[in-house]
This record gives structure tokens, sequence and C-alpha cells, in this order.
């Protein structure tokens, strides 16, 4: 996954097959799931009630192609969708009136950031810290999830940086300066967006990868290093990367 200016959006249409899959190497990760939902429940997933729906069909979306059997709550399957995939999962939903909220998640592997505090906030709020989001994104991405249409899947990468190699980060943590610093980590994003067809809900999945410094390819370094000396302050901050 190359290592993209933060501004850029780099939408690109992707296979239904290529959507939340299953992977043999992922049962370090998904056991760590399981861990986090058993014990951090309260942390790592939020459901509004508006959410149920929703939560409900994705589960039986995902159950009948892989083959494991949907709970007959929201919670449940909420929690058990956790435990199957890698993937960190939102649910967009989108009210009578208004942009869409994010009514439902399960994030064990967030980057900074608690799923608590920003469920049920509109995607203008819930991207708050992402600097010239209101100025230059907010428009970009409410008219993408308006034109998504039911089946159709598209993926973008993101990235930021680390001095910890964990999953679970919800907090802050010393920021690092790659072109000095040498033990940190990169933390890629495969993101992924579905529209479902029966609650219209946009399903934003994450799929997270931690790499060393030292392990990253030339190019993305470069990247990285091209980037601290062109982003301005509020972008270095959110980057968690300092000058």
């Amino acid at each position: 996954m190359a290592i993209a200016h933060p501004t850029t959006i780099g939408m690109r249409p992707a296979g239904l097959e290529d959507w939340l899959t299953r992977n043999p190497k992922d049962a370090p990760a998904l056991a760590l799931r399981a861990k986090l939902i058993a014990e951090k429940p309260k942390i790592v997933m939020a459901l509004l009630p508006a959410g149920e729906a929703a939560v409900m069909e994705l589960g039986r979306t995902l159950s009948g192609r892989d083959g494991w059997a949907c709970p007959d709550t929201a919670s449940e399957t909420l929690a058990a969708v956790g435990r199957n995939y890698v993937d960190d999962i939102c649910v967009l939903i989108k009210p009578a009136e208004g942009p869409y909220i994010l009514a439902a998640g399960v994030m064990c592997f967030p980057n900074r950031w608690h799923i608590t505090e920003k469920i049920g906030k509109p995607m203008l709020q819930v991207h708050a810290p992402v600097p010239e989001y209101a100025d230059k994104l907010a428009s970009q991405v409410d008219f993408f999830l308006d034109r998504l249409r039911p089946g159709r899947c598209f993926k973008r990468g993101n990235w930021g940086i680390a001095s910890v190699p964990d999953l679970h980060l919800p907090d802050p943590v010393p920021p690092v300066n790659p072109g000095t610093d040498a033990n940190f980590y990169v933390r890629h994003e495969g993101q992924s967006f579905l529209k479902l067809p029966e609650t219209g809900a946009v399903i934003f999945g994450i799929r997270t990868k931690i790499t060393a410094w030292a392990d990253t390819a030339a190019e993305d370094r470069e990247a990285v290093l091209g980037f601290a000396k062109t982003l301005g302050p509020e972008w270095l901050k959110y980057k968690s990367i300092s000058a």
C-alpha cells in the first residue's frame, strides 16, 4: 500500500471478493480482537438503536457468505463480526434529514481515537481532528457516500506514524521524527466502503497493518520523509510526527 499525501482521497473500485477477506495469517490479530471484545467491550464497541438494523443486515450478509452463524441480537452480531474479521468496522447510516452519522462500530485497532467518543456524530464531527477536513474533504466524502450504489465496493489507503507497534492504540503516544529516529512504526490502513442494499448503511472497514520503519518500502520511507518537510504543524501533529 503506497504512502499517499494526506489530503488525497484516492478511491478505487474493488471486487466484492476483496471485501472483508479472511486469511489464516490473521489468527494472532483475531485472537487479540476476541480478547479485547471480551475484556473491553465498552471501549472497543458502540451501538445506537438506529444502527441495529444495519448491523443485523451486515451480520446476515457476512455469515451467509462465510458460513458462521449470525446471532439474534445486534450487539451480539457486532461482537461476532469483530471476532471473525481483522478489519475494524464502522456502520454509517443516513437519518431522514442530515448527513451520515456513525451509528455502530467495533474498533479494536484504532489509531489514537475512541469510538465511544464519536458514536452518533455526523462525519464532519467524526473527522474534526483531521486538518483541512471541513474545508477541503468534507464535501467530497459526503458526495461519495450519497452516490455510492449498493453492492459496489471501493477502497483507499491511509497511513500514520506511531512510536509503538501496538495494534490497539486508542490513546496518544509520543510523536517521532522520521528524519532522526529509527525505532518507530508505520501504520497502514486499508480502508473499504460498501453500501448495504436493504438499510442503505455504508460499511466502512479499516484493515490495519503495522510495519517497522526499517522494514518499510524505500519509496514509502521517501514519501514520509518528504511529507514531514512540507506538512504544516496541524498535519504533523495529526500524523504523530515531530519536526
